[in-house]
């Protein structure tokens, strides 16, 4: 077998091993339980619209490498409010921080709920993108 030939068999038993699931979880935490739109996308996918009720849940589960960048990114919009967006996975930001992410979407922005080395929990929130 040629050099060549093996170092593409090790690449890809490698990313293999590196590529794992992940579940992001968006969930509607308006107050005053306005109806949440959402329209997420990645740069091969479009998972297309939704309305979520107030505390209701969208879930989305895709594979992600460590060798490319993945990026996931949503559109929000309730009642009279304007078109806000946020990326909901970017793999340099979240790869180590969670494979099950929970995003709570608020008026001022999405808070992730975040569990601590110590079992602690804290939610982080988040400014809209510009």
């Amino acid at each position: 077998m040629s050099v060549l030939v093996k170092s593409v068999l090790l690449l890809s038993m490698l990313m293999l091993v590196w590529a794992r699931d992940t579940n992001v979880y968006i969930t509607n935490d308006l107050e005053g339980r306005e109806d949440l739109n959402i329209h997420c996308k990645s740069g091969d996918d479009d998972l297309g619209q939704h309305v979520l009720n107030i505390n209701q849940a969208f879930k989305m589960s895709f594979g992600t490498n460590y060798f490319w960048g993945t990026l996931f990114f949503c559109s929000f919009q309730w009642g009279n409010s304007p078109l806000l967006h946020f990326d909901v996975y970017d793999q340099s930001r979240d790869y180590y921080l969670c494979d099950e992410c929970k995003w709570y979407i608020k008026k001022d922005g999405p808070c992730r709920f975040e569990q601590q080395p110590d079992n602690s929990n804290i939610y982080k929130c988040y400014d809209w993108n510009s």
